[in-house]
C-alpha cells in the first residue's frame, strides 16, 4: 500500500483522533503565530481541516488559506465542512506545490512533516513559495520522541516516518535558505518556526 492510499483509508475516521486536548494545543499554537488579517496561509497536509477553524479565526475573514493535501479522501472530508470562501483546496504533493514563488506569508506543516519522503526537497519547495521573511511552522501535539515511537508502534508504511533530530532538522532547513527562530520539543507539543531569509 502506498502512503496516499493509507491516508485515503483513514480519512472517514480521522476526526475521531482529534481529542479536545489536541485541539486546544493546536489552537494555542495558531494563536502564538501572530497571524494577521490579509495573510496568505498554506496549510500543508491539511487532512480533514483540523487547523482551518483556528486559521480562519485569526484571519478574521481577510486573506487566503490554501488547504493542501495529497489525499483526495482527506480533502473530501474537509470540503464537506463548508468552510468560508477564503479557504481554497488543492490536491497536490509537497514536492510540487501549485503556487507562485514568494506568495505565502506562512506555511504550516501540522502532523505531516515525518511523512515527507524527501524532507530536503520538501523544505526547499516550501521555501520557494514563501515570501521573504515568510515563515515555515512544523508542529505536533506531542514530543519528537513520543511521535517517533507512535509511528514505529503503528508499523507498516509509517514505521520509518520519523521526525529528524534537532541538528538534522537545522541542517536541512538551513539548506533551504531558512533560519530557525523557535524550537520547542516537550511532552505537550513540538513546535519549530523557521523564517525565510531575505535575499
Amino acid at each position: 500500500m502506498r502512503l496516499r492510499e493509507y491516508f485515503d483509508q483513514l480519512a472517514p475516521t480521522w476526526d475521531k483522533e482529534l481529542t479536545s486536548k489536541k485541539l486546544e494545543c493546536l489552537s494555542n499554537i495558531v494563536k502564538e503565530l501572530g497571524i494577521e488579517p490579509g495573510y496568505h496561509v498554506l496549510d500543508i497536509g491539511s487532512g480533514t481541516g483540523a487547523l482551518l477553524p483556528f486559521l480562519i479565526a485569526e484571519l478574521g475573514g481577510e486573506g487566503k488559506i490554501v488547504a493542501l493535501d495529497f489525499s483526495a479522501e482527506m480533502l473530501g472530508q474537509a470540503k464537506a465542512k463548508d468552510f468560508p470562501p477564503i479557504v481554497h483546496f488543492a490536491q497536490a504533493d509537497v514536492l510540487a506545490i501549485p503556487l507562485a514563488d514568494n506568495s505565502v506569508d506562512l506555511a504550516i506543516c501540522n502532523s505531516v512533516f515525518p511523512h515527507f519522503n524527501d524532507k530536503v526537497r520538501a523544505v526547499k519547495e516550501i521555501a520557494r513559495v514563501l515570501k521573504n521573511n515568510g515563515r515555515l511552522v512544523i508542529c505536533h501535539t506531542m514530543s519528537r520522541e513520543m511521535l517517533n515511537q507512535l509511528h514505529q508502534s503503528i508499523g507498516g508504511i509509517v514505521a520509518s516516518d520519523l521526525l529528524p533530530d534537532e541538528s538534522q532538522l537545522k541542517g536541512l532547513i538551513k539548506q533551504a535558505g531558512l533560519k530557525i527562530t523557535r524550537f520547542e520539543d516537550n511532552p505537550g507539543r513540538y513546535l519549530v518556526i523557521a523564517e525565510k531569509i531575505a535575499r
